[in-house]
């Protein structure tokens, strides 16, 4: 049974941060708490949010969104004291507008997406990847939008790494269809004022669990494991070992 005691940050401004702990690995451990946030966008995470989380451990932010995002939307751990704050892009161009591109053909939007970010940003998972890595203690944080495509990728690979089963990893990317419905009308009405097709905006923010299966597989498939991955974009032996360790051990 998946321990979600502590799993869920309900701060004010924000629809889904949750935490990565508590999920079992192939070595048997867990993984640890208050170690790994996933969330969507902090622009209005307030003053008392981001002290919860300092006093929770955080010390790294690492923004997924594009330069123009975070110029529209400030992610406001950049000045916040504490806490390292970095903006780096798994894409350089917004990624909405890229899925949007591929949504018309009847292919999955979300599918085409993953799979370009595991094939073609090779630099920019490595980069994320070296930066957690960094980190000598207290917990990071790596946000998007939505908190979950972007994100969702990063996470995924994450536990994927350290054996955490399919089926977790797949049950953690659909736990977002659980916290956003909010944000995702504030999303589609924000897109149907720029004259975007809602409903085919709508399919964009689905979190289906057939979509990081199928991701999933495909790694499998082309990599044989997320670690001959990482191998792969060129994240070097003790980044990978320094990444396990901190997803099985409390350190």
């Amino acid at each position: 049974m998946i321990d979600n005691s502590n799993r869920f940050l309900s701060l004010k401004g924000t629809y889904n941060i949750r935490d990565l702990g508590g999920y079992q690995t192939e070595s048997g451990n867990k993984i640890p708490w208050r170690k790994f946030l996933r969330a969507d966008s902090l622009h209005l995470l307030n003053d008392d949010g981001m002290s919860y989380l300092h006093r929770e451990g955080l010390r790294l932010v690492i923004d997924l969104r594009t330069e123009k995002e975070v110029k529209q939307r400030p992610n406001p751990f950049a000045n916040f004291s504490g806490v390292r704050f970095l903006n780096l892009p798994l894409f350089d161009d917004l990624a909405p507008i890229f899925m949007l591109n591929n949504a018309t053909s009847g292919k999955s939007p979300l599918l085409n997406f993953y799979l370009a970010a595991i094939h073609n940003q090779h630099k920019e998972i490595k980069a994320v990847m070296t930066e957690i890595s960094n980190v000598d203690e207290g917990a990071i944080l790596f946000n998007c939008t939505a908190g979950k495509d972007r994100t969702g990728i990063v996470a995924a690979l994450l536990l994927g790494l350290v054996g955490v089963s399919s089926d977790d990893i797949i049950y953690d990317y659909t736990l977002t269809a659980e916290l956003i419905p909010e944000l995702v009308k504030q999303l589609l009405d924000e897109s149907k004022e720029r004259g975007v097709d809602s409903k085919v905006h709508s399919r964009m923010l689905e979190s289906p669990a057939e979509v990081i299966r199928l991701t999933l597989a495909d790694l499998e498939k082309n990599y044989g494991s997320v670690s001959g991955y990482f191998e792969s974009i060129g994240l070097n032996s003790k980044s990978i070992s320094i990444l396990r360790k901190r997803l099985t051990y409390d350190v």
